[in-house]
């Protein structure tokens, strides 16, 4: 019995040593700023909620232009985005995660985020 106590107290100190599994989290908010190919301004803030939903904000040349919500989940390095818009495309992405940004590639393209929060 003696040996079976100490045998579980060394699984639990060894248990309290592990390093933490804590990583970036894809929730919170993300921007990508820059020009078309046309020189045309562009801020796209993406919005990530632990609750499951989304929000993509465009501002097209300093103006309010388009602001889609939805749904999103992640499984391994695959982000999926469900717009509540029927006329709206839904999205897969494979990304990758820093603590500072978060990159999605698909559809042909590669498109780097910023944390803002």
């Amino acid at each position: 019995m003696k040996r079976l106590l100490c045998l579980a107290l060394l699984c639990l100190l060894l248990a309290g040593c592990r390093e933490p599994q804590a990583g970036p989290a894809l929730t919170g908010t993300w921007v990508n700023a820059g020009q078309y190919s046309q020189g045309r301004d562009f801020v796209e803030t993406l919005t990530l909620r632990e609750d499951g939903s989304v929000t993509v904000h465009l501002d097209y040349r300093g103006a309010d232009y388009a602001t889609l919500e939805g749904s999103w989940s992640a499984e391994g390095s695959t982000l999926s985005v469900d717009f509540a818009d029927p006329n709206t495309r839904d999205r897969v992405y494979t990304y990758t995660l820093t603590d500072l940004t978060l990159t999605l590639t698909g559809d042909g393209k590669e498109v780097v985020y910023q944390r803002v929060n």
